[in-house]
């Protein structure tokens, strides 16, 4: 997602969704926000803020998915709208950063 201030917003959702975290720890520039059985990653950019959400059930993924765009919506406003959502699966995080012509977003994103 496309933010200036980055790091702050990064801070300011993980503040916001700290009541449903388990833990929140940081490696590096990653903030990881564990949720028990479903886990989080932001990472602040030159480019913008980026995110990966990973969980075993379905409604789980939604769910942090949801928590993190209604944070950034009370947090921030972005342009264009609406926050991008790329399906990462097994891919790396670092590898699902810079796009891809081949990539396939998600409806209801920002």
């Amino acid at each position: 997602m496309p933010v200036s201030r980055a790091g702050y917003i990064a801070e300011k959702v993980c503040a916001r969704a700290s009541d449903y975290c388990r833990l929140i720890g940081a490696t590096g520039a990653d903030t990881l926000l564990d949720f028990h059985d479903a886990r989080a990653i932001l990472r602040p950019t030159d480019e913008g803020l980026h995110f990966r959400v990973e969980a075993q059930a379905f409604i789980t993924f939604y769910g942090i998915r949801t928590l993190l765009q209604g944070s950034l919506s009370a947090i921030t406003t972005f342009p264009g709208g609406a926050v991008e959502w790329h399906p990462g699966g097994s891919v790396p995080f670092d590898a699902t950063q810079g796009g891809s012509e081949n990539e396939q977003s998600w409806l209801g994103g920002r």
